[in-house]
């Protein structure tokens, strides 16, 4: 009876543990300076903010959004149960520092520039200066491949480094094919003034999680039907046309 009592307790014990965990308010942090995909502004949360608001209405739990300086995200959420980082590349440096919950959009790194087109990172620093957000992988690569003589820029915000190019301090600036279309245009650039090369490497973004995330395997399975759930209603391309416009919805917004 002793045996049968204590099994019940542990059993009780356990699901009322998991339980507590399934009702706590999930901390999602946001990188500073990473629209179109993400930010803390309510009013407009980007494209992974949006997906984030209406994958926690349908999974029915709270969510709690943080504004972190990008270089510190990764450091903040690592030791935090509950965290959540938005837009965030799948590299094997990061493999074992997250859980992946739920891979969203491809992304393609290229070179932009007011002058020439650049296929290769070699090349454009060859050229003149090379701007890039601070703390990322494409800011390693090209530090790493630097040459005496050579400049790399590293900003905090990629707004800036879109202005910087516009004004010709930097000849050419390495980033996301969408963010580099999204700033042009929000800072009332004409496209026609902006010429990319190839892809210097294409990657995958997710919404990631602590490496401690509690129940990460349930959360992500339901993230995943969720998101196929959105893909499936319309949800999640009106988010797309919303932040990038019907074309680039067209294109992203396939299952």
């Amino acid at each position: 009876m002793r045996r049968v009592i204590s099994a019940w307790w542990l059993a009780g014990l356990l699901a009322a543990s998991g339980m507590a965990s399934a009702t706590e308010p999930l901390n999602i942090y946001i990188g500073q300076g990473q629209m179109p995909f993400a930010d803390d502004n309510p009013s407009d949360r980007g494209v992974y903010g949006d997906l984030m608001d209406e994958l926690c209405k349908r999974l029915q739990r709270e969510c709690r959004y943080q504004s972190v300086p990008w270089k510190r995200v990764q450091v903040t959420v690592a030791n935090d149960p509950y965290g959540i980082v938005l837009n965030l590349g799948r590299t094997p440096e990061r493999e074992e520092g997250f859980v992946w919950l739920l891979g969203v959009l491809p992304t393609s790194y290229v070179l932009a520039s007011t002058h020439q087109r650049f296929d290769s990172l070699t090349d454009a620093l060859t050229a003149g200066p090379v701007v890039v957000m601070g703390g990322t992988p494409r800011a390693q690569e090209a530090l790493q491949l630097r040459q005496e003589g050579q400049s790399v820029v590293e900003v905090t915000d990629p707004e800036q480094a879109a202005r910087m190019l516009r004004s010709g301090r930097v000849l050419s600036w390495y980033e996301i094919d969408l963010r580099v279309l999204y700033l042009w245009r929000h800072l009332g650039y004409t496209e026609d003034s902006i010429v990319s090369g190839q892809a210097v490497s294409a990657n995958r973004s997710f919404v990631a999680g602590s490496p401690v995330l509690r129940d990460a395997s349930s959360l992500a399975a339901q993230m995943q039907q969720a998101f196929a759930d959105m893909q499936g209603d319309g949800t999640w391309r009106r988010i797309l046309i919303r932040h990038l416009g019907a074309d680039l919805a067209d294109r992203l917004g396939e299952p």
